[in-house]
């Protein structure tokens, strides 16, 4: 039985049965409610998953060339690219 704030009646007779109906769907709808302990712990978890977005990103496995090579440095644009775009998922 769902709570229902229009019972007790105004001015209507105490009835134990109707009283502890009323408080027992108090409780039921308390214990149901999400608590900051449930909270902090789905952002904890998710927390933890967030790290793992990225994976799936290679490293580039390279040195620096001592003088410009614009090779190399398209192959850095592309893999801040990739970090990027996938950071976003």
């Amino acid at each position: 039985m769902p709570f229902d704030p229009t019972k007790p009646a105004n001015n209507a007779p105490l009835s134990s049965a109707e009283i502890r109906a009323q408080l027992m769907a108090l409780h039921d709808e308390i214990q149901q409610r999400v608590t900051i302990n449930d909270v902090n712990t789905l952002i904890a978890n998710a927390l933890l998953l967030a790290s793992s977005n990225s994976n799936a990103v290679g490293t580039l496995n390279m040195g620096a060339d001592g003088i410009y090579n614009s090779s190399q440095l398209q192959d850095v644009s592309n893999k801040l690219d990739e970090l990027i775009n996938t950071l976003r998922r």
